[in-house]
């Protein structure tokens, strides 16, 4: 679910004065919280990892790729 910063702009606009700080030291949280997740998948040790087993078929035939694709 998606908010629009317009949206959350709002709200922080209709709370009570004495309540700024609250919402404050809460969106930072969110922010810690999640820089902090982000660094651990960032510096996870995967270690070894074996090779994918495709089968005897081999890996799937996918579709062809071109860029000229993308940009037209």
């Amino acid at each position: 679910m998606s908010v629009p910063k317009d949206e959350l702009h709002r709200l922080v606009e209709a709370l009570p004065e004495q309540e700024i700080h609250v919402v404050k030291r809460f969106l930072e949280f969110i922010l810690s919280r999640a820089q902090s997740e982000d660094r651990a998948w960032l510096e996870a040790d995967v270690g070894e990892l074996p090779p994918y087993d495709w089968g005897p078929e081999g890996p799937p035939k996918g579709k062809p790729y071109s860029i000229n694709r993308v940009l037209d």
